[in-house]
């Protein structure tokens, strides 16, 4: 039953109140954090500059009391995703691609380019997940409503929703887990019923296979979960926000400038290096 859990394998969403100070800084601050690490972690060309984003965030995670294993432990998941990722490069390659081919099987070629492509992407995809782990261990979900409404409150004046695309995000963040959760639930409940899900022969694309009929119970069970809170915020009078106020308000510190001024030179150091390399 080990290998049906889900919930326990899912980081994104949860929330780890260590009461460290980087718990503390403004939404503002960690969204910006956020965005620093982010956009090497997409933009640069070189493996070692991608990575970098990932070992900061495993040290700003250890500096908030949030263990390497909490944030690891979401990439368990993904792990199909990535094989998926390595065989639509095989299968739909470049045409004109001319790199050196390092393994040949039948009509499929795994050139050098196409290796480099898929580790990219992997490398990728591993820190932008264990960003967002990371950003959502050390920020609620009050702050991560708050932190868009915050930074998007100059649009807000010229008619700008923010404070809907603010309790969007927030919802889909908190969804995470409960989709997992509901998962993890349909699973041993078909499993208590007979139903096989890897632990019989077959290989993961029987495991798969199995897999796939659970799509519709689970988009059911999310949709049923969603209807129920819109009934709830509808029952507490929520009209969309319009004027609405709130008791918190965050107030920016020395330390929050700080860290601020930290994560723009870490960003440009990362483009800069990235250049260099």
């Amino acid at each position: 039953m080990r290998s049906l859990e889900f919930f326990r394998n899912v980081s994104i969403g949860q929330y780890i109140d260590s009461g460290s100070r980087i718990h503390r800084f403004t939404p503002a601050t960690k969204y910006l954090w956020l965005v620093a690490l982010g956009v090497p972690a997409v933009a640069a060309s070189h493996p070692s500059v991608v990575l970098l984003g990932f070992a900061a965030a495993l040290a700003l995670g250890a500096a908030a009391g949030v263990r390497p294993g909490f944030l690891l432990r979401g990439l368990k998941p993904a792990l199909p995703l990535f094989a998926l990722i390595a065989v639509f490069q095989i299968v739909f390659g470049w045409p004109g691609d001319r790199s050196a081919v390092l393994f040949r099987l039948g009509p499929l070629d795994l050139t050098q380019r196409v290796l480099g492509t898929v580790v990219m992407a992997v490398v990728r995809t591993i820190s932008l997940m264990t960003l967002i782990s990371l950003f959502t261990s050390v920020t609620t979900e009050g702050e991560i409503a708050h932190g868009i409404e915050d930074s998007l409150s100059p649009l807000a004046r010229l008619g700008f929703p923010a404070h809907s695309l603010a309790l969007a995000v927030a919802t889909a963040f908190r969804f995470v887990p409960i989709v997992a959760g509901e998962l993890e639930s349909i699973v041993k409940a078909q499993a208590a019923r007979g139903a096989d899900f890897g632990s019989g022969r077959g290989g993961p694309f029987k495991k798969t296979r199995a897999y796939l009929p659970l799509f519709v119970p689970v988009t059911i069970r999310a949709l049923e979960r969603a209807e129920a809170l819109a009934e709830a915020m509808e029952a507490r009078c929520y009209s969309g926000g319009n004027g609405r106020t709130r008791y918190l308000v965050y107030e920016t510190t020395k330390a929050d400038s700080w860290a601020r001024a930290a994560a723009l030179a870490y960003c440009a150091a990362a483009l800069i290096l990235d250049i260099v390399i």
